[in-house]
């Protein structure tokens, strides 16, 4: 089954790079943006105002670390000047190279390059590898957003310098409504020792650190908990009153409710994939507030 699936993803690469090829060959004057998930169009659309179309690789309730892209979007991205990619997500590993074969002229911004990162040794996450065991969801705190929009405010001003007046002013407005949530974040209550909470998949490890709290991962070294760690993590909960568990969308709920179950813990849905940013940042703040008190 993987071999087939590597000669289709092979063939289909093959097939884009001669479309585009052909493509090529005609005039082209639309120039858009590609990004890897919805909260980078969120970004970028309020700092051009939408002017600038923008393509999406990953789309809303697929993986990041295994989709693999279409022909239509591979296509669509042949007008785009500028790549903005998160950095060490289980897509851009797999496929920056070749995206970057199929537009060789298509600047990429790395914003993972602008901000101080989580790593360890490589880990395990399902059915991929974060290299280095970097952490890749950085656009979850406010913190690390506001150290990487000066970059994306450079890259579009310099690909898009007849937009760089709009681009700036935006700036200052975007910035603005992301230090409020920032500010936001910053009062959560603290205590005597960290305030902690339970999340299926780690994606909360950047606000977790910029906050003062403490993320308990309910998935072990990328894999679902062996019934001695998912016990083990029971206890936990018991023992030092954890009462809200995030998931995912994406992620089987099964066991996450197993220890809500056992705990009386809120099981809350969240998606960092969202395009509304501000929303799910605000919901999550919310939530926190609530229940760490």
């Amino acid at each position: 089954m993987r071999t087939r699936k590597i000669i289709y993803h092979t063939i289909l690469f093959v097939f884009t790079l001669a479309t585009l090829g052909a493509c090529r060959s005609g005039q082209n004057t639309n120039k858009g943006i590609t990004v890897t998930i919805e909260p980078l169009k969120y970004f970028t659309d309020k700092l051009t105002s939408g002017k600038i179309d923008v393509n999406v690789m990953v789309p809303m309730g697929s993986s990041p670390a295994s989709y693999a892209p279409t022909t239509s979007q591979l296509m669509a991205m042949s007008s785009s000047v500028l790549y903005v990619q998160v950095g060490h997500l289980g897509f851009e590993d797999a496929w920056m190279t070749r995206l970057k074969e199929l537009n060789p002229e298509m600047d990429i911004l790395n914003l993972s390059s602008s901000v101080k990162l989580i790593s360890g040794e490589d880990h395990v996450h399902g059915d991929h590898v974060h290299k280095g065991g970097i952490d890749p969801h950085i656009w979850m705190s406010p913190k690390v957003v506001m150290d990487f929009l000066p970059s994306l405010k450079k890259a579009l001003t310099q690909n898009f310098p007849e937009e760089k007046k709009l681009i700036e002013d935006n700036y200052l407005l975007l910035l603005t409504e992301v230090e409020g949530i920032h500010n936001l974040f910053s009062n959560l209550p603290q205590g005597s020792k960290p305030p902690k909470f339970m999340i299926f998949h780690p994606a909360l490890t950047y606000l977790a650190r910029d906050y003062g709290m403490e993320q308990i991962s309910i998935e072990y070294e990328g894999k679902e908990p062996s019934p001695q760690k998912l016990k083990a993590l029971i206890d936990q909960a018991r023992e030092e009153k954890i009462d809200l568990i995030f998931i995912q969308e994406e992620f089987d709920q099964r066991n996450a409710e197993m220890v809500r179950q056992a705990t009386n813990a809120q099981l809350i849905r969240i998606n960092p994939l969202a395009y509304d940013w501000p929303q799910v940042m605000k919901n999550i703040y919310n939530l926190l507030s609530k229940h760490l008190q």
